[in-house]
């Protein structure tokens, strides 16, 4: 079954299809999470936060606005995590979701000051700029969405993207980090 089929069954209230949902995505909402709140909080809350998730789903199935529901669950997951984070008291880093959880020291050494240098990078874009790549990037918001919320037009927001892009990769290049196309 697809899951435009899956979804269009959960809307019905068929509870078997939000089981399958489950089954096909439970692994990679929970992939998510772990990676968002692990070490600061536990492999319950990890399990607690991905039931959260799809709940959210069952509750609110009108509300699915990605043509791809992974990408929908991705951000309901990112957003429950920084939630539960912020309840906790911890601090979560920019780019969570852009440097990938490392397993060896030194490649966690390398993430934290990549994200470093990243969050000074961020920091030294115009606000605007910084609004809508984090908006985009980090809170997985359409550009559309984005455009109403800081009231320019959809083709001025890409254009701003464009642009902050350009000079995050900038300031990161001259920085000496270096940047791969593939």
């Amino acid at each position: 079954m697809k899951d435009n089929e899956i979804i269009k069954r959960i809307r019905n209230g068929d509870s078997q299809c939000l089981e399958k949902l489950i089954d096909r995505y439970g692994g990679y909402v929970a992939a998510i999470i772990r990676r968002m709140i692990i070490p600061a909080l536990s492999e319950s809350d990890v399990e607690e936060l991905t039931a959260d998730v799809f709940l959210a789903v069952w509750q609110n199935p009108d509300k699915i606005t990605s043509e791809k529901i992974s990408t929908y669950l991705a951000a309901i997951a990112r957003n429950k995590s920084i939630s539960r984070l912020r309840t906790a008291h911890y601090s979560l880093p920019f780019d969570e979701e852009t440097v990938t959880v490392c397993s060896s020291f030194e490649n966690e050494t390398d993430r934290i000051f990549l994200a470093e240098a990243l969050k000074a990078a961020l920091s030294e874009l115009e606000p605007s700029d910084r609004e809508i790549l984090t908006d985009v990037y980090y809170y997985c918001r359409t550009i559309k969405s984005t455009a109403e919320k800081t009231g320019i037009s959809e083709s001025a927001a890409k254009t701003r993207l464009f642009r902050a892009r350009a000079k995050l990769k900038k300031i990161l290049t001259e920085r000496g980090y270096l940047y791969d196309e593939n």
